[in-house]
């Protein structure tokens, strides 16, 4: 039975329960095209993929190596904003790779179909990406685009789809991998995917993946996307020509690989690597900690990475050397070699990173490498090779609080190498992350402004995040990028004085407080009704994030880290004046998990003579939090945002 053109689900369904199918690697496109009906479950929605089908071809012969990726989309348009969505189509175009048999319609409602010849197509460029455009014209209500297109390049052997969007709905989603006999590609699903082992029909392997009803994945507050996406991974696992009984790609193969390219040096590099040694005049004679440390803010004080470096101009230690600039992975490898040199026990480590699709242990995808750690096994701490904003102990939260793959050196006769086994990479403790804000205000004679001494106190996490601003821009956009962090204090611009202490990147190492403190003054944050005062003491603490208006949650909670946020406000009362509703600052919203507190935002009041005291402790001591408990998060974040309206009442005694 010959399959040619049939919808995607046919040939799906058929390849799946027939081992007598001769596989076609046409994607479907019918000739007369009917109108389909949208899921009941979808007939709200902007618009629908009705089918989002995927072919990927490995194609080995005399003359050349390539593949081609098919790509067959079916979209219901059901709104005005989904006619917006989508009246134009964007096809990428990547280097080295070409597109082929690219082609659209629109169906509308009526069963009228209107073709777009490729003389319409457009070539456009944007935020440095390069597309084929078709502006669809004709759109309207209930119509459907389809459009299909072919995109040969060079082959690669590790592979992913994502299917779900954050935008629309899918109803069907399909992929099917075609390689020759002697190619054995594994898949997996994930977030609703299902996969199948591959199928040998005549002389051709098939791995087939297939997902039905994927809801729009919403990005949301506190939530990170691609990591619950449903989509299929796909890697190269055995050549069947070479030796069957061989995985090919494995953690295993990867370790060694990696492990090498890194430690092995040839003489005249090791000449170099000395001298850079000895310029840093590191010893053990202080321990472990005080070496990683001075070797850490050395190297990314006096050497550069450029992530335009190619080959050994990015690599090899005698250029590095002579050019101060190195690669990513070159000043991975210099920083390696250090440690092998002086005799520091580490190993290098490849994480998971949180907001990112993740390394899966059992698919070994090499492409999903992308950020490196050093571990210090001594120590239990970590470093960031190429991430000059960071200092032991800490590393960019979002690689931390995850797993990853650890290559653990070792001997095996002779020969040194490694082998690679996944552990758990822990954030530095909830305690180490502080946001803490102190203000002292008081009003001014005339009771129309209000001026505040501020200072706001940042530890770990947060001050990472601020300190480059202080160590690599110039002193006049510095005092800018201070005034507009000040400003988060009462909404005021009107900053009389400021200054910032503790701004080393080394800082980091001892976590001492980054500390930006100043005088505002603001007319923003008092009001007179008749005899009274309105004085909007919620807003002194800056913006908050509401959640009032989410959408229902799809998405549990990710932080990028646990943090405490202490704030104390001391307020002075005008003369002959009492404040009536003093109530108004108490909170106490407690989120507690197996019986201990997880997220919270307290608040509390004590006025002694004309001195209000204000104290807020805001926490949130877990990173994740499950679907299960998001509305019980949701109050203590709204907590934060509903304090931030409190205005206090003054009024004369």
């Amino acid at each position: 039975m010959k399959l040619l053109l049939l919808p995607i689900s046919v040939l799906l369904s058929l390849a799946l329960h027939s081992q007598t199918t001769v596989y076609t690697n046409e994607l479907p496109w019918q000739a007369t095209p009917a109108i389909h009906t949208t899921n009941a479950e979808y007939k709200a929605s902007d618009a629908v993929y009705l089918s989002d089908a995927r072919i990927v071809e490995y194609v080995f012969n005399e003359k050349e190596a390539y593949m081609n990726m098919g790509y067959y989309k079916l979209i219901k348009v059901q709104t005005d904003k989904g006619i917006e969505m989508y009246n134009k189509l964007y096809v990428p175009v990547y280097k080295n790779a070409e597109v082929l048999n690219l082609k659209a319609r629109v169906i509308l409602a009526n069963g009228k179909v209107i073709d777009f010849p490729s003389n319409k197509i457009k070539e456009t460029e944007e935020d440095g990406h390069k597309y084929k455009l078709f502006a669809l014209e004709g759109l309207e209500k209930n119509a459907e685009i389809e459009y299909s297109y072919t995109l040969k390049k060079n082959p690669s052997f590790f592979g992913a789809e994502i299917f779900q969007t954050t935008t629309t709905p899918v109803e069907k989603a399909s992929l099917v991998v075609i390689s020759p006999e002697h190619l054995v590609f594994e898949a997996k699903g994930f977030n609703n995917v299902t996969t199948e082992k591959d199928s040998l029909v005549k002389d051709k392997r098939y791995v087939i993946a297939t997902a039905k009803m994927l809801k729009d994945i919403s990005d949301a507050k506190y939530a990170f996307v691609k990591p619950y996406q449903a989509r299929v991974d796909y890697k190269l696992s055995y050549n069947l020509a070479r030796n069957k009984d061989v995985e090919l790609y494995t953690w295993k193969e990867f370790a060694k690989k990696v492990y090498a390219n890194n430690t092995t040096l040839i003489d005249k590099e090791k000449k170099y690597l000395d001298k850079i040694i000895k310029a840093m005049n590191v010893s053990l004679d202080k321990g472990d900690e005080a070496a990683i440390c001075k070797i850490e803010d050395y190297i990314k004080t006096n050497f550069n990475i450029d992530k335009e470096l190619v080959g050994d101009n990015g690599m090899d230690i005698e250029k590095i050397y002579a050019t101060k600039n190195a690669s990513d992975d070159g000043i991975t490898r210099l920083f390696v070699n250090i440690f092998e040199t002086i005799g520091i026990k580490y190993q290098i480590v490849f994480p998971s990173t949180r907001n990112e699709f993740p390394l899966d242990e059992e698919l070994e995808d090499w492409n999903r490498i992308e950020n490196t750690l050093l571990y210090f096994p001594q120590t239990g701490k970590f470093i960031s090779p190429n991430d000059i904003a960071y200092r032991y102990p800490f590393v960019e939260p979002n690689n931390a609080g995850t797993r990853g793959l650890f290559l653990k050196g070792t001997v095996v006769g002779t020969l040194k190498t490694a082998v690679g086994v996944f552990n758990n990479i822990p954030l530095e403790a909830f305690e180490k992350n502080n946001q803490n804000l102190e203000v002292e205000a008081s009003f001014d004679s005339d009771l129309d402004s209000v001026t505040m001494n501020s200072k706001q106190i940042l530890t770990g996490y947060a001050a990472a995040n601020y300190r480059p601003i202080f160590v690599f821009m110039p002193k006049d956009k510095q005092d800018l990028s201070t005034k507009d962090i000040l400003k988060s204090v009462g909404k005021s611009s009107n900053v009389v004085k400021m200054e910032v202490t503790n701004t080393a990147l080394t800082d980091l190492t001892d976590n001492k407080p980054l500390i930006i403190a100043g005088t505002l003054r603001s007319g923003e944050l008092l009001e007179k009704a008749g005899n009274k005062l309105l004085f909007k003491v919620g807003e002194i603490i800056g913006p908050q994030v509401e959640m009032y208006q989410e959408k229902p949650r799809v998405l549990p909670v990710d932080m990028s880290y646990a943090n405490s946020q202490d704030r104390t406000l001391k307020i002075t009362i005008p003369d002959g004046y009492t404040i009536k509703n003093l109530k108004d600052l108490d909170f106490n919203v407690v989120f507690k998990k197996n019986g201990a507190a997880s997220c919270a935002f307290i608040c509390t009041h004590n006025v002694t003579g004309n001195l209000l005291e204000v104290k807020i402790n805001e926490f949130y001591k877990d990173i994740n939090y499950p679907l299960s408990d998001f509305e019980e998060f949701k109050k203590v974040v709204n907590a934060s945002a509903d304090f931030n309206k409190v205005v206090l009442v003054l009024e004369k005694k």
